[in-house]
């Protein structure tokens, strides 16, 4: 899905809708719309109104103020504006205090689109993250030491949420905006170099840039294929979990002597009995004890605890207030 710098508006949409087909994206009926004003997103809802017709789109607008911007009011309004322009309708949200951290404001952005989604019983909810965010969340990843499943980044859909625009750049959301006459709002944010984000958008990716001009698109081939060797990883631990498991006791020794396959076979069962997903921290502490297979031990972790009896493990969830989280 590799666009040209001089891709016309038509041939953008055209690739979108491409892309959005190949990845089952867009289900006719009510559509969440993130937008917060940016040039990404708002490039995002012009193009889903120039496919909403042909493929039965209903565009519910949603944008949430974090309270972080003195122009969040001028912001609300800019995007009360596009949804009219466009015939969505809108709900705007507004965090009750500012977020301490960019988890926190990412969790009160989501929890808010899910209710939104929800009240306009959507199919989806679609941002506007494109191929070059996806380059960043890859290099953010690696530097962090993830593993295959944080190289894959983010993916076209999951969790009800879809991400058309993952197969353009940034060049062309802003031929988008510019072609349509609008000038999108400006995030003073997006150029401190207190986020991590912002220094490999600034300085990182530029000097890739001169190795390979198209490392946006290079990495986003690298998320992909550590997306399908994620899934064929995963599924093998899932058919190895299933035929080592045995009235909610796993036997450690079914699962096999490959401890990758182990260690996904056991984070697999941890995210069944307890709704959570194990940090890699977390990963390798029950790595660890399936290594092992003298004596009784216990482990406390977010959302349960661990029971090994030599070769066999239990998994008992907390439940309501019980145990730590």
């Amino acid at each position: 899905h590799q666009m040209t710098s001089r891709a016309t508006p038509q041939q953008i949409r055209d690739t979108v809708r491409r892309f959005a087909l190949e990845h089952d994206l867009l289900q006719p009926g009510g559509l969440v719309v993130a937008v917060s004003g940016g040039v990404d997103s708002t490039a995002l809802l012009l193009l889903l109104a120039g496919l909403a017709p042909d493929m039965g789109l209903v565009l519910h607008v949603a944008h949430f103020d974090h309270r972080l911007r003195r122009t969040g009011a001028a912001d609300a309004q800019f995007v009360s504006d596009l949804a009219a322009s466009v015939g969505a309708t809108i709900r705007a949200g507004r965090a009750d205090e500012p977020p301490t951290s960019e988890d926190d404001a990412r969790r009160a952005r989501y929890a808010f689109l899910e209710r939104v989604a929800a009240e306009r019983r959507a199919t989806a909810i679609a941002t506007g993250h494109t191929r070059d965010d996806q380059a960043e969340t890859v290099l953010l990843h690696l530097t962090r030491g993830s593993g295959i499943t944080g190289l894959a980044g983010m993916r076209p859909s999951r969790d009800g949420v879809v991400r058309p625009l993952l197969c353009i750049g940034r060049p062309e959301t802003a031929e988008v905006c510019a072609s349509a006459g609008i000038t999108p709002r400006e995030d003073p944010t997006n150029r401190s170099l207190r986020y991590a984000r912002n220094r490999i958008r600034k300085r990182v990716l530029p000097e890739l840039a001169t190795i390979n001009p198209q490392v946006s698109s290079a990495l986003a081939r690298v998320a992909d294929a550590a997306a399908d060797m994620a899934a064929s990883h995963r599924e093998r631990a899932i058919a190895l979990l299933t035929a080592a498991t045995r009235d909610g006791t796993i036997d450690l020794e079914a699962l096999g002597a490959d401890a990758a396959l182990r260690e996904e076979a056991l984070a697999v069962a941890w995210e069944r009995a307890t709704g959570r997903v194990l940090s890699a921290r977390h990963r390798d502490a029950v790595a660890a004890q399936a290594a092992r297979g003298d004596g009784r031990a216990t482990l406390d972790l977010p959302g349960g605890r661990l029971l090994r009896e030599h070769r066999e493990v239990r998994i008992q969830p907390y439940g309501g207030s019980g145990g730590p989280s």
